[in-house]
């Protein structure tokens, strides 16, 4: 095995971001994913008069956009071998980022965070209020916050806060 190839599967570590501003774009690619799924089972199961044709573009179209729309992500790609992150998008196979250099983490932290969460009624949707706690990791590079990642759960928080602190050395 060669050099290039023997960093430890621990030197990466990806960030999956679920509360970025893709999450729209995968709830509509869910909905046309469904729309689609719907219009292929109404055609099996009842007898249109629509031309079989103008079934299939339909709930071809709706398939291939769903597709598209729920496989965008955003997420960020620690190499801690190489000290470089990478944010980055991506949209079926394709990605768009840039590799930033890593500065040198002083100190990992992990901060639960609770808040009150309120939606305002619109009569459409029911209004749901309650306690909500995101459980943060802050990487803090000479003494100021370099960067947050957040999380729902804290079992994913504390796993990934270990992995972090293991690849940077930091005790």
């Amino acid at each position: 095995m060669s050099n290039l190839t023997s960093q430890s599967k621990d030197d990466k570590f990806i960030y999956k971001n679920k509360n970025d501003e893709t999450t729209g774009p995968r709830l509509l690619g869910y909905i046309f994913l469904a729309s689609g799924i719907i219009v292929i089972i109404i055609s099996l199961i009842t007898d249109l008069e629509t031309e079989h044709t103008k079934i299939a573009l339909v709930s071809g179209a709706a398939l291939v956009i769903g597709v598209i729309l729920s496989s965008f992500n955003s997420r960020i790609l620690f190499d801690f071998h190489s000290r470089k992150l990478k944010k980055y998008q991506s949209i079926l196979w394709f990605k768009s980022g840039e590799w930033e250099q890593l500065p040198e983490i002083d100190k990992v932290e992990l901060i639960h965070h609770s808040f009150r969460t309120s939606y305002i009624p619109n009569g459409i949707t029911p209004t749901l209020n309650g306690q909500k706690t995101i459980y943060k990791i802050v990487l803090l590079a000479n003494g100021a916050k370099f960067l947050a990642l957040d999380f729902n759960r804290e079992k994913d928080a504390i796993d990934a806060l270990e992995k972090i602190k293991r690849a940077l050395r930091i005790l």
